[in-house]
């Protein structure tokens, strides 16, 4: 079921504002596994997680989440007689933060859940593996163009566009292999 513009605009709004209420609860119980884990102190830890929260890509990630979550309930809202305008109400009612309901609980598991299970060594790995790919992609990928055009008399004149064709498909090639190792990796985490 596909929602106005106006109540999509309203619910992106909503989304970005309590997403970041449940991620900072969600943060405190992650930190506690931190701090037992690694004996840090409170203060180290709360500056890892201002960095990882400033993080765009996460606060995107816990909105759309949020605006999933918030549109299948007010879906089935619609579906049982509701305006699209009373669902979007009922559901932001229901989704506030520590409104005391079971939607907003169930939100606060959800929440919860993704801190638990998300380590930050995984982050690292598949950063390590973009990084990888993309350098060796590149390198491989600018030695063949060099090589192919004619080398060092070659470069100069002309060769150089074979270079960087070479460097940029090796570019292409290493993106492709970090998208598939970080694909690699998040199946592996799932089992």
């Amino acid at each position: 079921m596909s929602l106005s513009h106006e109540i999509k605009e309203k619910l992106n709004r909503f989304a970005k504002e309590q997403s970041q209420h449940y991620m900072d609860e969600a943060e405190m119980t992650y930190m506690e596994q931190l701090r037992r884990k690694t004996g840090q102190s409170k203060d180290k830890i709360i500056a890892k997680l201002a960095k990882f929260k400033s993080r765009s890509e996460t606060a995107l990630d816990a909105q759309n989440d949020m605006i999933l979550y918030m549109s299948d309930y007010m879906n089935d809202l619609i579906a049982k007689g509701s305006t699209e305008q009373q669902a979007f109400e009922r559901a932001k009612e229901e989704l506030k933060f520590r409104s005391e309901t079971a939607k907003s609980a169930d939100l606060q598991e959800r929440f919860a859940a993704y801190y638990e299970n998300r380590d930050p060594a995984v982050n690292e790995a598949i950063g390590l593996f973009y990084a990888g790919f993309m350098f060796v992609g590149v390198s491989v990928g600018a030695l063949v163009g060099f090589l192919g055009s004619g080398g060092r008399e070659m470069f100069v004149s002309g060769g150089w566009i074979d270079t960087l064709i070479g460097a940029t498909i090796g570019f292409v090639i290493g993106m492709g292999s970090g998208l598939i190792s970080n694909a690699m990796i998040a199946l592996k985490k799932r089992s």
